[in-house]
């Protein structure tokens, strides 16, 4: 599917020489300890803001990684944009991974990194950039907004707690990421990659969220958004805190599923800097 794209590889290392195309996407291939981290991006010149897109699950049979859900998206922006894959994915058959990573490594730690060197390199400071994602995307954009310090965050149906995810997906993640530990062993060595508010307190910051939420799917609101508030109510007082605004709607038929095309750039625009 991304065959036609100029592939820029590099190591990690040298990123920061790398000479990056502007008004063409490109991918972009980083290799990092054993690791490929790969974005689709699309730099503008005159660009002021950079909306940064995470991926959900998605369908094996019908595509594999890298994943790059919504790249098609571009044109509907005058923003410079990048859409990360999950290196999650290609450690064993699963199709949701929320940047997890392995026993030695938390992806989305990298993946931040990564994000942060390319802002540096096309000038763009945190204060402009949004992650945007839904589901186990939402995830990713919430904890990536933490990382980078500054940063906005939009998520839509978002998973808080990877371990309250359905089990089935869980488990896949858990085998493939941590072949050597059993289960009870992963939630108490990774609680800050699996609840996004472990993360927030290890990190002593909360990102500006803007939580956009289906209340007629009850599996979000009982595991993810009720334990997220009671996580926000219970952070100390030394935790940098600017604000979650909760944006709730009905709508039964969606359930899970994000809000449409329109509805979502409604948001983006919105809340965007």
């Amino acid at each position: 599917m991304f065959k036609d794209y100029t592939n820029i590889i590099v190591q990690y290392e040298e990123l920061y020489k790398s000479e990056f195309i502007y008004n063409k996407p490109f991918i972009l291939t980083v290799n990092w300890n054993n690791t490929k981290y790969e974005f689709f991006i699309n730099l503008k010149p005159n660009a002021s803001n950079l909306l940064v897109f995470g991926s959900g699950a998605y369908n094996p049979q019908k595509m594999k990684p890298p994943v790059f859900q919504r790249h098609s998206w571009i044109d509907h922006f005058e923003d410079s944009t990048i859409f990360y894959n999950d290196p999650t994915l290609y450690l064993g058959p699963m199709n949701l991974g929320w940047g997890h990573g392995t026993t030695d490594k938390f992806y989305l730690e990298d993946i931040a990194d990564i994000i942060q060197i390319v802002m540096d390199k096309i000038s763009i400071k945190s204060q402009h950039v949004l992650f945007y994602g839904s589901s186990g995307g939402g995830f990713m954009s919430l904890a990536l907004g933490g990382f980078i310090k500054g940063a906005k965050v939009l998520v839509n149906n978002p998973q808080t707690v990877v371990s309250n995810y359905y089990e089935s997906h869980v488990n896949r993640l858990f085998k493939f990421s941590h072949p050597q530990l059993s289960k009870g062993e992963i939630l108490k060595k990774f609680p800050e990659r699996l609840n996004i508010l472990e993360l927030y307190k290890k990190l002593s910051h909360v990102p500006d969220i803007y939580y956009l939420q289906n209340i007629a799917c009850g599996h979000d609101m009982k595991n993810h958004v009720t334990p997220f508030i009671s996580g926000l109510k219970s952070l100390n007082e030394t935790t940098n805190f600017k604000q979650v605004h909760f944006d709730f709607y009905f709508d039964k038929e969606l359930d899970h599923n994000p809000v449409d095309l329109e509805k979502t750039l409604y948001y983006i625009y919105k809340v965007k800097p």
